[in-house]
């Protein structure tokens, strides 16, 4: 195999002098010896499968034709009945007609991306694939063929990984991956939730036309415990402009009301869209809270990364009340268009609807955290954990007596409510 990397060249001239590299993709050499042990776990219920289909005469196994993302044609089979009938994929796995990880089978990509895999790979098509990984968990997708290509450069680790990443994603978030609901707001308990994408969420934010601040709050496992046992803060969230969904909890919780979410619409991945909104708008965005030093951090580090972004200016949120005016002051004379506030649940939240009238701003935000992790103080999850929707282990981690009770007594709650109670389709206290 080549060193070269696979590489998607999409313009009509790189395709016209592309030469076939037919690179070899890393890992499944290891499906055959996965696929088995699998199968022979599962024997006892492919015995019974067998036997209930010769006993009601049909066939033991029957094919539904689908397309992968390549625009081929592929055959997935399935037991005629029994239990767990589509294990009988092990079977095509097993003979190498079909990869557990490879070419997407829930979307298509354009002719010419088309031409740049076919031309360069050799790639089966897979029953997981980045993409999927992403979409499941509600992993921002603003560019699948860049997931594609991330996923066929990756090594025979990466292919093993994607396997398991998957895996624990069905267990936790369901196997089908269905077609996202038309929606724009679900009713989460008792709360009206915008069903935005990443993308939907950032123009929200940027292109707002209303004569008055309008206000955005992120809800989370934490926000939901904390509206349920303070009927103030409930009220809060519900005088919110928009309510955006953020973290793996409200994705579980949104399936058991029967919906699937757009996206994971968390501040820390939306930043980085925001700041590239704003640059191309032209709007400026003030930082305000977290500790001494730590928004001033988190604006440097962000205009060193994108030189053209407008920061209008930042200022710590440890102001304990006694300078609100002049701070509004100082916004208000910034001349921004968003505003950024970050003091932590609820006080963020009050703080802002509390003062609404006097902003000028287009659009306020609170966002938790967030200064704490772009200014370097606290690290971002590594993305694998992320991709299964654990991250918050890796905060606990981070900080293990403040976030127990959030984390280690907050999320049992949250669950118990959810899929118990049944909270999260009444809302009821």
């Amino acid at each position: 195999m080549k060193n070269t990397k696979f590489s998607l060249q999409t313009t009509s001239l790189s395709l016209k002098h592309y030469d076939s590299i037919n690179h070899q993709y890393n890992g499944p050499h290891i499906d055959r010896p996965i696929a088995l042990i699998l199968m022979l776990i599962l024997l006892p219920c492919f015995l019974i499968n067998t036997v209930l289909a010769l006993c009601t005469n049909k066939c033991i196994f029957t094919r539904k034709q689908k397309t992968d993302a390549l625009n081929r044609t592929v055959l997935l089979p399935t037991f005629s009945c029994g239990i767990w009938v589509k294990t009988a994929i092990l079977f095509d796995i097993y003979a190498g007609k079909i990869s557990f990880c490879g070419i997407p089978l829930t979307h298509s990509l354009s002719p010419d991306i088309q031409f740049c895999v076919l031309n360069q790979m050799k790639c089966k098509a897979g029953l997981f694939s980045l993409y999927d990984l992403h979409l499941r968990t509600g992993l921002t997708v603003m560019n699948k063929e860049q997931l594609l290509e991330q996923q066929l450069n990756g090594n025979t680790t990466d292919y093993l990984m994607l396997i398991i990443k998957s895996f624990m994603a069905i267990v936790l978030y369901g196997r089908a991956i269905t077609v996202l609901k038309k929606a724009k707001s679900l009713s989460l308990f008792g709360l009206h939730v915008k069903n935005t994408t990443m993308a939907e969420a950032v123009d929200w934010i940027t292109q707002t036309q209303a004569d008055n601040t309008q206000i955005g709050f992120f809800v989370n496992v934490h926000s939901i415990n904390l509206s349920i046992s303070d009927p103030t803060f409930f009220n809060q969230l519900s005088n919110a402009n928009a309510l955006f969904a953020d973290g793996s909890g409200m994705r579980l919780a949104a399936r058991k009301a029967g919906f699937q979410l757009n996206g994971n619409n968390n501040g820390t991945d939306m930043l980085p869209y925001l700041c590239k909104s704003c640059i191309k708008r032209k709007q400026s965005i003030y930082f305000f809270g977290a500790a001494p030093g730590i928004a001033q951090q988190a604006a440097r580090k962000l205009c060193k990364k994108y030189p053209d972004l407008n920061i209008a200016g930042t200022e710590h949120g440890y102001n304990e009340g006694k300078h609100t005016e002049q701070i509004i002051e100082s916004i208000n004379n910034s001349g921004c268009d968003i505003l950024l506030v970050a003091m932590g649940s609820p006080l963020q939240e009050e703080w802002l609807l509390n003062h609404r009238d006097k902003l000028h701003c287009k659009t306020a935000l609170a966002v938790g955290g967030l200064f704490d992790f772009y200014s370097g103080n606290i690290s971002r999850s590594p993305l694998w954990l992320r991709e299964i929707g654990m991250e918050w282990v890796w905060r606990l981690l981070q900080e293990p007596r403040n976030k127990f009770n959030r984390y280690v007594i907050g999320n049992p709650i949250f669950l118990y409510r959810t899929f118990v109670l049944g909270l999260v389709n009444t809302g009821e206290k």
